[in-house]
């Protein structure tokens, strides 16, 4: 598939257990008081919600498992329930597109991303808690530059520092 970029592309680099760990201890350092749900909107094949320790909603586009819903998350109707954290591994394609739908849905995302999104993410509306910067990730089928990332949406009290 080389440099094919269309929709019908599908991404598969599932999610280290270095990465899940990271990205629970972000979870927990900023978050864990707060969680009353879990939501996983690209679960594969279930590495992530086989870590969650309350109830939890999982899609992906092909289910591998009878607990994650068989759906295009971008299409699905999902209403905002406070607590509900989304930890999730979405398509580096449409990755931007996948945090902001979660933070219409959750109170908090922590999130692997390429590193291009880092760039592209609207700080004008989403508070970064904490932003990782993993150079070369070895995700077995290839290397990619990503970040691990803990936001939710920003307050008004919220100030960057160049702000």
């Amino acid at each position: 598939m080389g440099n094919y970029k269309g929709d019908d592309r599908k991404e598969a680099h599932f999610t280290t257990d270095e990465l899940i760990d990271e990205m629970f201890e972000l979870l927990n350092k900023y978050y864990k008081d707060d969680v009353t749900e879990y939501l996983e909107n690209s679960a594969g094949d279930g590495r992530i919600i086989d870590r969650f320790d309350k109830p939890y909603i999982a899609f992906d586009i092909e289910s591998r498992r009878d607990d994650i819903k068989e759906c295009d998350y971008l299409k699905e109707k999902i209403n905002y329930k406070k607590g509900r954290v989304c930890i999730m591994n979405p398509p580096f394609q449409k990755g931007l597109k996948f945090l902001y739908k979660a933070l219409k849905e959750s109170d908090y995302v922590v999130s692997i991303l390429s590193q291009n999104s880092l760039l592209n993410i609207d700080y004008d509306k989403v508070w970064c808690d904490e932003i990782q910067l993993w150079r070369q990730y070895d995700f077995g089928t290839c290397k990619a530059g990503i970040i691990v990332v803990a936001c939710r949406n920003k307050k008004d009290t919220d100030k960057y520092e160049y702000e």
